[in-house]
């Protein structure tokens, strides 16, 4: 009930501040001066960002922050739910690990069955044992309703060996020396509490949409580099992140509720006074969705996971133990999904006067549209330039990534408007899965 109350007053309060704005050439100016700061914090964020990616990078091509030979053991989990296209390949990328001393690698791969229905654990132990070069096992749990991500990571916790526990999604690629790569970075953060690697869809090259995701990425990469560099709350991404497991169980383990579990944990950690660590340097692939439909329903759920865990988890974070700086951050960064239902509601707003005898000033949809814009376009610069590109491509493809993520201007008001009067159980969407191709 808290939930929707508040869903509900951000949309009137944003309803309320639009007209504000379009009908006060004194609040407009006010609001554009708050964009205009926005603007400039999303800038440093990219700039601090960029510097950490290089160094980073430069880090792990100098050969520094190698593993030390007393590697912590680790548990890979894979959750999977209907994933029978897909398994293998993450499995055989797994088993094959190279992680520890010894001709055994010091960690253990789990694939977490969840109630699937089309084979997909015999798919996993079939790639599993038939390459096994370390521990692997199946866990298969009965179909549940209203099953996440989270639950089915919960459900295995007590039967993992591992002192550090890595989640990797079901569509997957990872190289051969991926976790051996991720202790490595985490050797430059050793006091962070997880770690979370660079995410990159391996079917860019299929549309414009593929591609375009790729480039959000990498801007997401940019702003949690930052976030790190000044001492932020950088958060966990799902795919290729592994946590301590004395700090996960420290905050109560994986929350079975929470329809992004990822960002639930992340916040979570930093109310604690833990923080996330980053491995720009670290690549995990994975399937970009290359349809309009998935899309919408992938980032709706998105939205709403990370919505919903503002307002449940916000308050013990600003009430927490983390220091000052991170608890600004987080304002912050919450700051960002006041803009989308603000435009939205400028808009509409600035529309409803058209037969009315009131003027409306149509500058303020304009600069929330155009500073939202330019800090996404910044934050492009960033992180492909931490990553090499240079030149033509270098703006083009930020330009392309800032196009594209303004379909969070709709994304988010709907997400807040689903949460207000929505159903009340929270429903987890999977992402429908790709496979491979004939060529691949």
């Amino acid at each position: 009930m808290a939930s929707r109350l508040l869903a509900a007053a951000v949309l009137l309060a944003s309803v309320l501040i639009a007209w504000l704005a379009i009908t006060s050439h004194l609040a407009a100016r006010v609001l554009q001066g708050i964009i205009g700061v926005s603007v400039i914090y999303v800038g440093y964020l990219a700039y601090r960002g960029l510097r950490f990616m290089r160094k980073a990078m430069a880090a792990a091509e100098a050969g520094e922050g190698a593993a030390p030979t007393g590697v912590p053991f680790v548990s890979v989990v894979v959750p999977a739910r209907n994933e029978v296209a897909v398994i293998g390949q993450v499995v055989r990328d797994l088993v094959a690990q190279r992680c520890g001393p010894g001709t055994q690698p010091a960690m253990e791969v789990v694939v977490v069955d969840d109630g699937s229905s089309d084979g997909t654990a015999e798919a996993a132990s079939h790639a599993g044992h038939a390459l096994r070069k370390g521990t692997f096992h199946v866990v298969v749990r009965a179909p549940t309703h209203g099953s996440t991500k989270g639950r089915a990571l919960a459900s295995s916790t007590a039967e993992l060996k591992g002192d550090v526990i890595g989640v990797v999604d079901a569509d997957a690629r990872v190289a051969p020396d991926f976790v051996a790569s991720i202790l490595a970075a985490w050797e430059r953060d050793p006091k962070a509490a997880a770690i979370q690697a660079r995410r990159q869809p391996r079917n860019a090259e299929r549309s414009w949409l593929t591609r375009a995701q790729g480039d959000e990425q990498l801007m997401d990469l940019a702003s949690q580099c930052g976030r790190r560099a000044v001492d932020g709350t950088a958060e966990l991404r799902g795919n290729g992140m592994f946590v301590r497991r004395s700090a996960l169980d420290a905050v109560g383990g994986w929350s079975p509720t929470a329809i992004t579990e990822d960002l639930d944990l992340s916040t979570r950690l930093a109310a604690a006074g833990m923080h996330v660590g980053l491995a720009p340097e670290v690549t995990v692939s994975e399937e970009a969705v290359e349809s309009l439909r998935a899309l919408w329903w992938q980032r709706l759920r998105w939205a709403e996971g990370s919505l919903r865990r503002l307002i449940e988890l916000g308050p013990s974070l600003l009430a927490g133990s983390a220091p000052l700086g991170r608890k600004t951050d987080f304002l912050a960064f919450a700051g960002e999904f006041v803009i989308p239902p603000l435009f939205a509601a400028s808009v509409i707003a600035s529309l409803l006067t058209v037969p009315l005898p009131v003027r409306s000033d149509w500058t303020v949809p304009i600069s929330l549209f155009a500073g939202y814009g330019l800090g996404s376009f910044l934050l492009g610069l960033a992180g492909l330039a931490g990553t090499g590109t240079r030149g033509l491509a270098l703006v083009g493809r930020s330009l392309r990534g800032a196009l594209f993520l303004s379909h969070w201007l709709v994304v988010v008001p709907a997400a807040l408007a689903w949460i207000a009067i929505g159903p009340a159980e929270t429903r987890f969407r999977q992402t429908p899965r790709i496979g491979p191709r004939p060529t691949e």
